[in-house]
């Protein structure tokens, strides 16, 4: 194969491109998948790691962070208890009524999941290995148009390397009662890279929650492990379906995660996305919405809650590529210690779409001095029947109101965490499903709860 030929490379570029090359004979496809391997590593190879100078990635030196890069992770027989994935979670996201899929080391594990449960109900169900034998058209659609971005390097390499994941369809007219919960699961002390993909297709007027959760197995809030992890999800919504879609990421400490969402609208459908980021060292959740149909909404909202030196990093890119769709962006930012919190929204209306209604908002509350908060919100616009607007803001707890509070007999520390909690609990607020959000208000209280070191 031939790999395009650049003047410098550093040890991790040329790693990945190893990383490939060593284990391209045995990832799973037929032979157009393997075609596609081959041209999505062709397409990082030109473009190598993203750094400071990538416009996009000014804020995240992804080429600065990443010295090494960890052979494929090997499948491994991990034990996962009720126990263990309460402690990875919490007891109130565990505790919700839902179809599990996990996927344990970055595989699946069928063992584990809800295959049954889902089939019955009528969902469409496969390991993504498994299927990448012989694609289905609604998957082939998904992987070669959804996630088609020519110059997203975190893209290019799941393509290339995607080892795991499932495929769903929710075939026309089907609503599912409860939310299908997707875990990610990380073993603790293991030592790799997961490259995983997952696609879910709504056919007309389908309808369901998916929650995705990444969390390691007993090593919540240590430094007990180094995994980097790359995972895209692809959501395709038909006219007038909905999907809500929901990410709790509280990983190990020194974890690099990266993850994409690509979503694409048909008409008079509704997408909601929030995401709730609290672990690894750095992490960066990317988000593509795409409108195909007039009349369709999305809703994207999330909150971080960082300290020590963590990095989170979240950019948005919203394409109104058709009239009179709308959408709604808002982020929450808790920041301590030296940590750092980035926001990146583009909202792009295209000539012909008129009549688009977009607004965005971020947000960020900086506990301490050396937090820093970095925030770039764009509008590009080339039609002029729209209404859109952009803003963010940071600050300090109103002392005021912690004044108030103190005065009424509340310790400092938990007036503190009343306030904070009321500051992220606006993003809350927009998950249309009330019981994944009490779970999720559930997580992030906790963390507020343990004290700072």
């Amino acid at each position: 194969m031939d790999i395009p030929v650049r003047d410098f490379r550093t040890k991790a570029e040329q790693d990945l491109l190893d990383l490939y090359e060593r284990a391209a004979d045995a990832l799973p496809g037929n032979a157009s998948i393997a075609a596609m391997r081959q041209s999505a590593i062709r397409s990082y190879a030109g473009l190598g790691l993203p750094h400071r100078r990538v416009e996009a990635w000014k804020y995240t030196d992804l080429r600065g962070r990443i010295e090494d890069v960890p052979p494929l992770l090997a499948e491994a027989d991990i034990q996962v208890g009720e126990t263990e994935l309460e402690a990875a979670f919490g007891k109130a996201v565990m505790a919700l009524p839902a179809y599990r899929i996990v996927l344990a080391g970055g595989e699946f594990r069928g063992d584990l999941s809800d295959v049954g449960a889902l089939r019955e109900d009528g969902v469409e169900l496969s390991s993504l290995a498994q299927m990448l034998e012989s694609p289905p058209a609604w998957l082939a659609a998904s992987l070669d148009d959804v996630a088609a971005r020519g110059d997203d390097v975190v893209i290019a390499l799941n393509t290339a390397l995607m080892t795991a994941g499932v495929a769903l369809r929710l075939p026309e007219g089907l609503t599912l009662q409860k939310p299908i919960h997707l875990i990610h699961l990380d073993a603790p002390g293991a030592l790799g890279s997961m490259y995983t993909r997952n696609a879910l297709v709504a056919e007309e007027g389908a309808s369901a929650s998916l929650l995705e959760s990444f969390g390691t197995l007993g090593a919540q809030g240590t430094d007990a492990q180094d995994v980097q992890r790359n995972a895209v999800t692809t959501v395709s919504l038909g006219p007038k379906s909905a999907i809500h879609h929901v990410k709790l990421q509280r990983e190990a400490l020194e974890t690099i995660h990266l993850n994409v969402w690509a979503a694409a609208i048909g008409a008079e459908a509704r997408y909601n996305a929030f995401q709730l980021s609290m672990g690894a060292a750095l992490s960066r959740n990317q988000v593509y919405v795409r409108f195909d149909g007039e009349g369709a909404a999305t809703d994207i909202s999330g909150a971080t809650l960082a300290r020590g030196s963590q990095h989170c990093d979240t950019t948005l890119v919203v394409e109104h590529n058709v009239p009179a769709c709308e959408s709604r962006e808002l982020f929450k930012l808790v920041l301590n210690d030296n940590a750092r919190g980035v926001f990146q929204g583009k909202i792009v209306v295209a000539p012909d779409a008129q009549k688009t209604d977009g607004k965005q908002m971020s947000q960020a509350l900086l506990l301490s001095e050396t937090a820093e908060f970095d925030s770039k919100p764009e509008l590009e616009i080339y039609a002029d029947d729209v209404v859109c607007g952009h803003g963010a803001t940071s600050g300090q707890i109103d002392e005021d109101l912690l004044f108030y509070l103190r005065a009424r007999g509340l310790p400092e520390t938990e007036a503190r965490a009343l306030l904070i909690q009321a500051f992220v609990g606006e993003a809350f607020e927009a998950l249309d499903d009330e019981t994944i959000g009490e779970a999720l208000s559930s997580v992030s209280a906790d963390w507020l709860g343990t004290p700072v070191e």
